[in-house]
């Protein structure tokens, strides 16, 4: 009867390793598994990255230098702006961006990272197959995404009124140490319900003062 139970102790013992074998096995499966599918997307602060700008070139006391081409008609200005509210303004569009971040957006935006072909920099890329205002976003960056130089968006609008495809990009250089937005540029056309079709491109050169 001692041997009987003996015998049932050491059958249990090894039924338990083999079970727990096959449990970790599995676990590791599925995350292999799971390493493989794409990431869902994460949080990009673009408010955060904006404003932080702002507040250098308001330091600064920055130009923006600008040649606007409205169906072919171009327009050259020259504004330094004052205040927050200026740039803010100036900047409307790509603050826009945020959409991403939007609860409706949650696990829509499918994300990946990649070296550039064209460069030294890091390429993160957000890109949607929904019907949401921005299709995708590129942020491109040297070493971590502190050391941002350009961003790229398509960036669309739709309603009873009108639609609107843009095509957004910002670039940044090193400046006295740290990334600042150095140029910027709009393009993309605006049919409106009943009426012809607008196609412009703006361009725009941010200056410091010496």
């Amino acid at each position: 009867m001692k041997h009987l139970q003996m015998g049932m102790g050491r059958l249990r013992f090894r039924m338990f390793f083999t079970l727990t074998g096959i449990f970790i096995s599995t676990i590791l499966l599925v995350s292999c598994s799971a390493e493989k599918k794409p990431q869902i997307a994460g949080l990009l602060n673009i408010d955060s990255i904006l404003q932080a700008h702002i507040r250098y070139l308001i330091r600064e006391r920055a130009t923006i230098h600008k040649k606007a081409v409205l169906n072919g008609v171009e327009q050259l200005t020259t504004v330094t702006p004052k205040d927050s509210a200026d740039w803010n303004e100036e900047l409307a569009i790509f603050f826009e961006l945020s959409a991403i971040n939007k609860p409706s957006s949650k696990g829509t935006y499918m994300v990946d990272e990649s070296a550039d072909n064209k460069s030294n920099l890091t390429v993160k890329s957000f890109v949607t197959t929904e019907d949401l205002p921005v299709k995708y976003l590129k942020v491109y960056y040297y070493k971590s995404i502190s050391e941002i130089r350009k961003i790229e968006a398509q960036y669309r609008e739709a309603n009873a009124l009108y639609s609107s495809t843009r095509f957004l990009i910002m670039e940044f250089e090193n400046v006295y140490g740290k990334p600042l937005l150095t140029s910027y540029s709009i393009t993309g056309g605006q049919k409106m319900f009943l009426d012809d079709s607008v196609e412009y491109n703006i361009a725009a050169r941010v200056s410091l003062k010496k």
